[in-house]
């Protein structure tokens, strides 16, 4: 009897489309790595080591304790919808109303929704690079065009407003700010912030600010406190802010975020969520409520200690040779250039992140993954000994990158380890 032969499965365009998060996959090679019993330093994944703070899992717990299990409205709780537009008010002094705000499943559902209200096919998206990659694929689900603004390594990356707006044109409807940006931990001044605002009003009409300030508590250098207020004077209903408990309140998996935009953008978010995910987990929402309303000592400290641990990795990785890495202002990413490390046998990032990850069990972001290569992500939401450690690998594996002289009259670098040259 013939065999038959294996059914080919199609699947749709926009999953043909879309890649797959670059730290989702490298956590996942660290995972298998770690089942298979290495012992694994990872600092590819964004998330605080730290818990969620005591008072508000109580609050949750005690929510659930009072039968809030069920379903809540698509938008979310009254009183996180208010806490959520209170806490900008005190923090920002941007104004919203709390029926401007939707509870969302995390940042990225908040900033996928504000791209399906918002986007049509063949709109474009202008992102300022490096990026982090969520930007450009959920635009590209959509159909609608990545248009991506290379900003200046020399200058830490700055939010330069003439490298941005030049890629705008007619056809833009969101361009997006992230600050601190993910990976390159830059912020951007109050200036640079104006005279975007005020340029996009001027070229594209039409076109929307997202804001995305899932790292805004998370600063080492002073913030002009009207700054978002400022720009929302200028731009009026056509900026958008797309936030998280995540970072902020390490509170990662309890995924709870926000959108604020102009009631009819919430309006027809809330059809989007009705249809998708129903709501947020009603428990969730009351710990948020707990984080975003309850003494806010904690961010402070969380800041000072992340303070500390980026020193330790910028100055570490600086005394590497080859290495050059800027001091990030905001967020808990060193984004650090390796562009002198590469030759023919680790020709990319993507190759030094791989091999990094197999001979020294230590996971990063190539810097390919947010547009950038030459450059990786090392997040330092790790314990002080877990960097330092990982740190010491790192420099044992750029020193075990060798130029064999005997290779070299046919051009050909190769790596040769150390631990070989023992043996």
């Amino acid at each position: 009897m013939k065999a038959s032969q294996p059914h080919t499965l199609h699947l749709s365009s926009r999953v043909e489309s879309v890649q797959v998060s670059p730290t989702v996959a490298t956590a996942a090679r660290a995972t298998l790595l770690r089942t298979m019993g290495r012992d694994i330093l990872d600092f590819s994944v964004g998330e605080p080591d730290q818990g969620t703070p005591e008072r508000i899992k109580r609050a949750a717990a005690e929510a659930m304790d009072h039968g809030e299990t069920r379903y809540v409205p698509s938008l979310g709780i009254p009183a996180l919808r208010k806490a959520v537009a209170d806490r900008y008010l005190t923090d920002d002094g941007v104004r919203f109303d709390p029926t401007e705000v939707a509870v969302t499943l995390g940042g990225k559902q908040a900033y996928a929704l504000a791209c399906e209200a918002v986007l049509n096919e063949g709109d474009e998206v202008v992102i300022p690079t490096p990026y982090w990659p969520t930007f450009s694929e959920a635009a590209r689900i959509l159909g609608a065009v990545p248009v991506f603004a290379p900003l200046d390594g020399a200058k830490g990356f700055a939010f330069d407003p003439d490298l941005i707006m030049k890629k705008v044109r007619r056809k833009t409807r969101l361009l997006v700010i992230n600050s601190p940006s993910n990976p390159t931990g830059a912020v951007v001044s109050e200036k640079a912030l104006v005279e975007i605002a005020r340029q996009l009003k001027a070229k594209a009409p039409d076109a929307f600010l997202l804001y995305d300030d899932t790292y805004s508590r998370m600063r080492f250098v002073e913030n002009h406190p009207r700054m978002l207020a400022r720009t929302r004077e200028i731009l009026g209903d056509q900026m958008m802010f797309a936030g998280t408990a995540s970072k902020t309140y390490c509170m990662t998996g309890w995924r709870i975020g926000w959108l604020l935009a102009p009631r009819a953008v919430i309006n027809g978010v809330s059809a989007l969520i009705s249809h998708q995910t129903q709501c947020a987990a009603s428990f969730a929402q009351f710990g948020a409520v707990e984080a975003l309303t309850g003494p806010q000592d904690y961010v402070a400290e969380i800041v000072a200690e992340y303070r500390l641990r980026r020193d330790i990795v910028v100055a570490e990785l600086n005394e590497i040779a080859g290495v050059t890495c800027r001091v990030p202002a905001g967020a808990f990413y060193a984004f650090p250039d390796i562009r002198k490390l590469l030759n023919k046998a680790v020709p990319d990032a993507l190759t030094f992140a791989a091999r990094l990850l197999d001979e020294q069990g230590v996971a990063v972001v190539a810097g390919e993954g947010f547009g950038c290569p030459g450059f990786m992500r090392i997040s330092f939401a790790r314990s002080q000994d877990e960097l330092r450690r990982g740190l010491a690998a790192i420099r044992r594996f750029v020193g075990s990158l060798h130029y064999d002289a005997h290779e070299g009259e046919r051009g050909l670098p190769i790596i040769r380890k150390r631990a070989k040259a023992r043996a």
